[in-house]
């Protein structure tokens, strides 16, 4: 079988080889033979080879096929003392360890910062020319934004590539007592609109705990509250949390339902809302951190650190020390994902999470 492997691997690398230099069609083969070739390639070649003909970006961009890719991961971190050091951006190639992304393709990375991330693309800005980019390090693309029309304080970057190729950036110009002035740019359209917004709660509750979901973006407040604010709408509306707000909870959506994740540093709590619109939470998993720490070789007296869900299964990713964790709710069993450094050298700062997507290779493609 690994000779078969091996075999159809230098096949297809031959294959390519001459359509790229020749333009020569590659031998005929099933599609199912095909597609277990390319399930086991890096990321960055599958971009690449949907260029070779239809055929092969027809199979590379199918559903089915996409859906077999592991879940691809990206984030944000700094190497050394986090107040000393630039951020710096990693990401796995459709699994494996994480690995620093080489960001030479962007010409303005040096005199630039890294303001927020989301699913892979990365928000930067220069003071020098007063100029927010977005910039994708998976596929080396970059777009400067045109500027802003008033003085930004704070600035949130909204890509969700299972929903849509589309892009936003979110400006906070102005603060209110239970509101914001902000500006949103629209990658559809390419220009900033003014809005105002009203939270429903007062504005020096709300928190840096937020998430962006297809078009939602969730805002943690004290002291149990979530704000939802519908980019599309622009209209707020508040959620109340099961119990007050923990400093290591955090907010996703699986099997499309949203979940709020939480430790209290005995016992790891999943909550899920029954409906969008409102309803009754849901406890639907209550586990002892010991449990899981008893699986993952680390110090019993380390902690690990809520990042996120699987976006279909029942699965939560952890951070442990050096150390990426997926904990299987159900089977109640943990999995060292990847690693990504020794504890006293790298200082995590997001992580995310999320299945490969043609979206993905659309977004900044123009």
């Amino acid at each position: 079988m690994l000779f078969t492997f091996l075999s159809l691997s230098l096949s297809l690398s031959l294959s390519l080889s001459l359509s790229l230099s020749l333009s020569v069609k590659p031998p005929t083969m099933s599609d199912d033979v095909f597609m277990e070739i390319l399930a086991r390639l890096p990321l960055k070649p599958l971009f690449r080879f949907k260029c070779v003909s239809r055929a092969w970006r027809r199979l590379i961009s199918d559903d089915y096929f996409l859906r077999r890719l592991p879940l691809l991961t990206s984030a944000v971190f700094y190497q050394g003392n986090a107040d000393a050091k630039e951020a710096r951006f990693a990401c796995t190639s459709g699994g494996g360890d994480l690995q620093e992304c080489d960001l030479e393709f962007f010409p303005f990375h040096r005199d630039s910062d890294i303001v927020d991330c989301c699913s892979g693309l990365l928000l930067s800005y220069s003071r020098l020319r007063a100029t927010f980019y977005v910039v994708s390090p998976i596929t080396n693309r970059w777009v400067a934004l045109p500027q802003t029309l008033k003085i930004t304080h704070l600035a949130v970057l909204a890509f969700d590539p299972c929903h849509s190729s589309e892009y936003r950036v979110i400006s906070f110009t102005g603060w209110i007592a239970q509101g914001s002035e902000l500006e949103v740019f629209s990658s559809a359209t390419g220009d900033w609109k003014q809005h105002s917004l009203q939270w429903g709660v007062d504005s020096d509750t709300m928190t840096a705990t937020l998430r962006y979901l297809a078009g939602i973006l969730y805002v943690v407040a004290f002291p149990n509250y979530i704000v939802a604010i519908d980019l599309d709408g622009m209209r707020c509306r508040r959620i109340e949390l099961p119990e007050p707000i923990k400093p290591e909870g955090s907010i996703d959506k699986s099997g499309g339902f949203l979940h709020y994740t939480c430790s209290d540093g005995g016992r790891l709590k999943v909550w899920m809302l029954e409906h969008a619109d409102g309803g009754e939470w849901v406890l639907k998993h209550s586990i002892e951190v010991a449990t899981i720490l008893g699986q993952v070789p680390v110090k019993m007296h380390q902690q690990l650190q809520l990042l996120a869900l699987h976006p279909e299964r029942e699965v939560v990713y952890l951070r442990a020390p050096g150390r990426l964790v997926s904990y299987d709710l159900e089977k109640e069993e943990a999995e060292v994902v990847c690693e990504f450094g020794k504890e006293e050298r790298v200082y995590l700062v997001q992580i995310w999470l999320f299945p490969f997507s043609g979206h993905m290779s659309h977004c900044l493609a123009h």
